[in-house]
């Protein structure tokens, strides 16, 4: 191994480069879905068990190995990312060490630079569990060429197998199909190729050293009465809500028909369209049909158990923040085609276009990529924590409650519990239609009996279509009767409830004095006119409510717009 580490210096020159990058790009845009893993792994550490106190729809290994940063005190967004830069690192030098005596060095190089450029289109920088799964997966594909070029499986094979498959199906559920679709395909293969014999006690153990971390979860979610939480939550709420809601078949063949038609639809669209947003994708789906290519013209059977893995690497599709898996193994797969045609000596003359043909690729795939990653790179990068997941939720729970005090917000926004370092009071961290249909009674118990001080509910806004103020209507209900919008007239305050008995408080908070503006004021910011009272600025409707008031227009002041935004909004005159 140590010669491995010192003997292409060249190749850890690029490692760092492309773990700068990411750290470069870390701190731009999030996602609700980075969110719940974050504050997974935030209760996890605090104590808390997943799917008790803490409901979840997802598999759990990100929470519990993302706590392992949380208990060393990571809470914000940023660290995080810096935390989740280094696994991503950390991973590299995996693959590197693994699987360097296999592959040209050079693969590692181009993957990584890959990796890392393209990280504005992928999303593989953030904490998302499809992160997990697709070098998971990709490990596991490795693995299956390296069997198929030795015929061994040894032990360093088997115990990156059931790593591989444990993490990914512990990562997202739907990789089981990605896992046994490829376990499959190599047992056909085998019998294709007469090796099944020769290998079985080698199954068998195999077999067993994949079993050993799943049994040792499900014995210790049975010790502590977790195991049918478990069950319901990461297998059932799925199955039987969610699958009403994201489109995906709950049956399994379904499933698999739905996939596989899929993919085909995804190489018919690249192959027959062309737009200037389609053209990453379809330089990916042409480097991975060219690996398949360059397969087939030396194993056959080879190339078509790569061609329908390459489908079910798309399980969660092929595009957008879901399609890491199929974006690692592609790029595997671009990395490896192009170092064969761009790098190794070709003793065929006529192999010079194909040269010209993955230069004209590389150069796009370059353009894109900087053209995308450029803009955003460095964003932020000296500005303090928060800037990532910014809402204008912030300011509002920062002056009414205290750190670490338990608060509830219902919409797609869990990224606001993490920048104002609060705590979710519920146990159903956010409110969506499939959470309705399975944790009804426990969301509505929870909420009786814990009352939260400050709640954000978007009665107004939908999830997918599916509008809050009717989906979750017993909340709405409980909320008129036991608490009061901060503020009617406005959008955001509008959406903050607080309790009745606090609201006094919470209004007194955030009352202030803006200087040269005291109440009973007539003011104006050359378009519309306000009343001062209460320390609010009060909106007059139209110049007969103002004359009926009995105001006098020779009373307006003018204030500048800047100063005026600074007085809370009231409700409006008419």
């Amino acid at each position: 191994m140590r010669n491995i580490l010192i003997k292409n210096k060249s190749t850890w020159v690029v490692f760092m480069l492309g773990f700068l990058l990411i750290i470069l790009y870390s701190r731009y845009f999030s996602f609700m879905d980075e969110a719940d893993n974050i504050l997974g792994a935030i209760s996890v550490s605090q104590g808390g068990d997943i799917y008790k106190s803490f409901f979840s729809q997802h598999t759990p290994f990100v929470y519990y190995f993302m706590s392992i940063f949380a208990l060393i005190g990571v809470k914000d967004y940023e660290t995080f990312r810096l935390c989740m830069g280094f696994v991503i690192l950390c991973l590299w030098i995996f693959m590197y060490i693994r699987y360097s005596n296999y592959f040209d060095l050079k693969v590692f190089n181009i993957f990584v630079l890959l990796y890392a450029l393209t990280i504005n289109i992928t999303w593989a920088h953030m904490v998302l569990s499809d992160v997990f799964y697709g070098f998971s997966i990709l490990f596991l594909f490795l693995e299956s060429l390296i069997y198929i070029r030795t015929g061994v499986v040894s032990k360093k094979s088997m115990i990156v197998v059931a790593a591989s498959v444990f993490v990914s199906v512990m990562s997202a559920f739907v990789s089981v199909y990605s896992v046994a679709i490829l376990l499959f395909l190599l047992f056909i293969y085998n019998i294709y190729n007469k090796r099944t014999k020769k290998n079985i006690s080698n199954y068998i153990k195999l077999s067993i050293i994949i079993a050993i971390p799943f049994l040792i979860l499900i014995l210790w979610y049975w010790l502590t009465g977790n195991l049918y939480n478990f069950y319901y939550q990461a297998y059932k709420l799925n199955r039987v809500y969610y699958s009403n809601y994201n489109g995906i078949n709950n049956s399994s063949i379904g499933l698999m028909k739905q996939i596989i038609t899929s993919w085909i639809n995804h190489i018919a669209y690249h192959a027959t369209t062309f737009s200037k947003e389609s053209i990453f994708s379809g330089i990916l789906l042409f480097l991975n049909l060219l690996f398949c290519y360059y397969h087939f013209k030396r194993d056959r059977a080879l190339a078509i158990l790569i061609f329908i893995f390459l489908a079910f690497t798309g399980v969660r599709g092929f595009e957008e923040f879901h399609a890491i898996p199929y974006y690692i193994v592609s790029f595997f797969n671009s990395s490896f085609i192009i170092n064969q045609y761009l790098f190794k000596k070709q003793t065929d003359s006529r192999e010079e276009y194909k040269k010209n043909v993955m230069r004209i690729c590389v150069f796009l795939l370059l353009i894109l990529s900087l053209n995308n990653y450029v803009p955003n790179a460095g964003v932020n990068f000296t500005k303090p924590n928060g800037i990532i997941a910014h809402s204008s939720y912030d300011e509002y729970i920062n002056k009414l409650t205290k750190p670490d005090e338990k608060i509830w917000i219902t919409s797609l926004s869990p990224q606001t519990y993490i920048n104002t370092n609060r705590n979710p009071a519920m146990r159903a961290y956010i409110v969506v239609p499939w959470y309705i249909d399975a944790f009804k009674n426990e969301i509505m118990g929870d909420l009786t009996t814990i009352k939260p001080k400050l709640i954000i509910f978007e009665k107004d806004s939908d999830v997918w279509g599916y509008k809050y103020s009717d989906f979750a209507k017993d909340i709405l209900d409980f909320l008129n009767a036991e608490y009061k919008p901060l503020n009617s007239n406005v959008d955001f305050e509008k959406n903050i409830y607080i309790r009745k008995d606090l609201f006094e408080e919470a209004n007194n908070k955030l009352s202030s004095h803006v200087d040269g503006i005291d109440n009973g004021m007539l003011v104006s910011n050359g378009v519309n006119v306000y009343l001062i009272e209460n320390n609010t600025k009060r909106y007059i409707t139209n110049p007969k409510v103002f004359e009926r008031l009995g105001f006098d227009w020779k009373n307006v002041i003018t204030i500048d717009d800047d100063k005026l935004e600074n007085v809370r909004t009231g409700a409006p005159l008419d």
